[in-house]
């Protein structure tokens, strides 16, 4: 197996949904509900047709439900009927909207003549309506499952999505949105697709800020509007886009920005009065303190003495409030921003702690060949 294998989404293989010659035994069950149900409908108005109509008192009532029960059963058999017709023509992808107008019109005949009829009553009224109003729906949500089976059977509707939950819809509306996406489109189960959903989601906000500096930049290069305009539609700013993440310098990156982030060198120790400093704890200190300063901030140092005693003042400043803002110190001495900054690079080295310049220390020990310089005692 190839590493592209291992890393490509599993595609996950969904049972097949069972056809009309593997239905469910449930299935019975509504075929029984629903007959009892249209039977008590189809009672109830054979009910008002024996009572309400004035039929002639020698006519006995068996005779008025022999007359009665052939438009009950009609009334009953036609919303069904009408109702298979346009379950029928929708699986054949028209909107079947003529058999479904007149499927709804006659159930609601059966209804209101039994609600109507029974009102004296409204427990028969409850009982005989709500009858007909089950039948007529068990009957067109068993029909629907029906006609989805059978259309996603033949490839015309598409396959169920993982159930994802109300909490998962509500946390992350955009990723479950485009998981179910996914998961219909390469069959991928719940928690793969809301992982996949996630990174399409991450990398194409990256790609859109990333596409919308491109443009910026590429308009920035042309002063006419129209030539701007023609650069910034020929590219395909989504692939620039992509081709500059493919390669970036991660690395590179990570390491300047980790370098800013190191706490500052510990100053380099002075020599004690009459002799070198001590070898152990010039190792100890410097294994602390780390490298040397940077050849930049050596470079930075001034050479003249007012230049320099400015600067330590400058550092010492700053080192008496270390939260102040950088701009609005530069500001209020009259310097640059980036002035302050080498200046606080400067004064972190230790380079500005001795009272003489950075080149006359150097002198100085060159004189001394290294050793500090001996003042005579004063003779007091």
């Amino acid at each position: 197996m190839t590493l592209d294998e291992r890393h490509r989404p599993r595609r996950v293989d969904l049972p097949h949904r069972a056809g009309p010659s593997r239905r469910p035994p449930v299935e019975h069950a509504a075929w029984i509900f629903y007959a009892i149900a249209a039977l008590g409908s189809t009672i109830g108005q054979i009910w008002v047709g024996v009572q309400i109509p004035p039929w002639p008192d020698t006519l006995h009532w068996w005779w008025r439900a022999a007359f009665v029960a052939p438009f009950a059963i009609v009334i009953d058999l036609g919303g069904a009927v009408t109702a298979a017709f346009a379950d029928w023509r929708q699986r054949l992808g028209e909107a079947a909207y003529g058999w479904r107008t007149l499927s709804a019109a006659t159930v609601t005949v059966g209804v209101t003549t039994n609600i109507v009829g029974h009102a004296d009553v409204a427990y028969l009224a409850v009982v005989f309506g709500g009858l007909g109003v089950f039948a007529y729906a068990i009957w067109l949500m068993h029909s629907a499952a029906r006609r989805r089976d059978a259309l996603r059977a033949s490839g015309k509707l598409a396959d169920t999505a993982p159930v994802y939950g109300l909490t998962q819809w509500w946390r992350e509306p955009a990723v479950t949105r485009r998981a179910r996406s996914l998961a219909l489109a390469q069959r991928l189960p719940l928690h793969q697709s809301l992982a996949l959903a996630r990174q399409q989601l991450c990398d194409e906000k990256r790609r859109s800020a990333l596409a919308a500096h491109v443009e910026r930049l590429i308009r920035s290069r042309h002063d006419d509007p129209v030539r701007a305009d023609i650069a910034a539609t020929t590219l395909d700013l989504d692939a620039v886009a992509a081709d500059l993440t493919a390669h970036a310098d991660v690395t590179g990156w990570a390491r300047v920005i980790g370098a800013d982030l190191l706490p500052p060198p510990m100053p380099m120790p002075m020599p004690a009065a009459g002799g070198d400093v001590d070898a152990d704890a010039e190792r100890d200190i410097v294994a602390v303190a780390g490298p040397m300063p940077p050849a930049d901030v050596l470079r930075r140092v001034p050479q003249d003495q007012a230049s320099y005693d400015r600067w330590r003042q400058l550092w010492a400043d700053l080192k008496a409030d270390p939260d102040t803002e950088l701009a609005a110190f530069a500001q209020r001495h009259g310097i640059s921003l980036r002035q302050v900054q080498w200046i606080r690079r400067t004064g972190a080295s230790g380079l500005l702690d001795s009272p003489l310049t950075l080149i006359d220390r150097i002198a100085q020990l060159a004189t001394t060949n290294g050793h500090a310089p001996h003042h005579p005692a004063s003779p007091s």
